[in-house]
């Protein structure tokens, strides 16, 4: 049987939230998406995403503009030390960006119209529950009082901070990342551990890349790996959503290893004002004399595509990569629930993130019906979580260091699988409330 209409809180209204808004309100439900961020719109984050089935189920489903929202590859390939392909694997793959995904989950979420999506579908159709994008609103705590639970916020939109107000729900998803406050106030002790290595990130517009790269890159996703490093990249639509030839962008990945006690960590880790960022340091901020050291690291270890698109990249990024992951996907009571990279940070290297976001989404749309219980829903997306990162990490440290260095973690994903992680906790610890 379905769960009666409830008034739903999600705090953190990026994709993880707005794809579990939109299932929720097609339920039935009334929706509050609290978002800190005090923009309507949010700029592209020069970020590429590779998407799987589960998000192109998600789309196929709950996308009801129905428009293309992404780049179609035949595959991918391993390229060698001169530019040329030795292995391809043939396999459809969709490419789009971050900005693009937000913007056409919020069409679909309260009809935010957009560059990415300038026909949204309505914002309530029959039997849809009522939508609230909330901007501006930084929740500083939840508890549960009685039946219900309450949300604590701040209201950031205006000149003048509004501290301690509140709201109250029937249930609450925690859906803002992987640096969540309140997911560190129900867990105490997580911490992020950083990994060893950095992925440096940047787009090039499709226009200024040559004729002669183009041809080795087109369609497809393409690698290219060295001794301690690798770098990939794929082609996403435009910066204002384009698909078409021409105004595209080729997005790329480096990883590179970088331990913390080296000085070129802080060093490339500070922006241009001087600040020292811990996890990432945004687009258009990275000193160019720190990067130049990379620059030409790229000239020596890139063959020469690779080498051709780092070089006229004008805005790269870096993010620290690092793990971390709560114990529990439940809290207070099953009243609050925990999903995306508030419940488990997963390294980039197979782009899951998204995918697994669409997911629980999924899954959670199926305790809503009536079909599964909410404990079932934890068993199976901690599963995921963990089944996930650690075919993450072991993909990735296979071609960061080879097979060795990667054998650890391949031993401990057979095991989870193996042992079907039942009862399952992603580090041991006990629920919260």
């Amino acid at each position: 049987m379905a769960l009666p209409r409830m008034d739903i809180v999600i705090i953190g209204g990026s994709n993880t939230g707005l794809m579990n808004g939109i299932v929720l309100k097609r339920l039935g439900h009334n929706v509050h998406i609290l978002e800190k961020n005090t923009q309507t719109t949010r700029s592209d984050l020069a970020a590429g995403i590779t998407t799987h089935p589960a998000f192109e189920k998600f789309m196929e489903v709950h996308d009801k503009s129905q428009e293309p929202w992404s780049i179609v590859s035949p595959g991918l390939q391993f390229l060698n030390k001169d530019g040329g392909a030795k292995r391809k694997v043939e396999k459809a793959l969709h490419m789009t960006s971050w900005g693009f995904i937000y913007h056409r989950l919020r069409a679909n979420f309260d009809g935010l119209a957009s560059e990415f999506c300038k026909g949204p579908p309505p914002v309530k159709e029959e039997g849809d529950g009522d939508v609230i994008f909330d901007e501006g609103k930084v929740a500083t705590a939840v508890e549960l009082v009685g039946e219900k639970v309450k949300v604590t916020y701040d209201d950031v939109s205006g000149e003048k901070t509004k501290e301690n107000l509140s709201i109250m729900a029937d249930f609450v998803i925690i859906a803002n990342g992987a640096n969540s406050s309140l997911r560190a106030k129900l867990f105490p002790g997580l911490e992020r551990e950083y990994a060893g290595y950095v992925a440096f990130r940047g787009t090039v517009p499709e226009s200024e890349v040559s004729e002669e790269t183009k041809k080795v890159f087109d369609p497809r996703l393409s690698y290219y790996t060295y001794k301690n490093g690798y770098i990939l990249l794929y082609i996403i639509p435009g910066q204002n959503g384009s698909l078409t030839p021409g105004s595209r962008r080729y997005n790329w990945v480096w990883y590179h290893p970088l331990p913390s006690t080296s000085p070129s960590f802080p060093q490339i880790m500070t922006d241009t004002h001087g600040t020292l960022h811990r996890n990432t340091l945004p687009a258009g901020t990275m000193s160019p004399t720190a990067w130049s050291t990379y620059t030409s690291l790229a000239t020596t270890v890139m063959n020469p595509p690779f080498n051709e698109v780092i070089q006229k990249t004008s805005t790269p990024f870096i993010t620290a990569i690092s793990d971390i992951a709560s114990p529990s996907a439940l809290a207070l009571s099953n009243k609050v629930l925990l999903a995306g990279e508030a419940l488990n940070l997963v390294r980039p290297h197979l782009a899951l993130s998204t995918t697994s976001s669409a997911s629980q989404a999924l899954l959670l749309e199926s305790v809503f019906k009536g079909e599964i219980g909410i404990e079932e829903w934890e068993r199976r997306v901690l599963y995921t979580a963990k089944t996930d990162s650690l075919k993450t990490n072991a993909f990735g440290t296979f071609l960061l260091y080879g097979f060795w260095t990667a054998a650890g973690w391949a031993v401990k994903l057979l095991g989870a699988v193996v042992m079907g992680m039942w009862p399952f906790r992603l580090f041991g610890g006990k629920k919260s409330g």
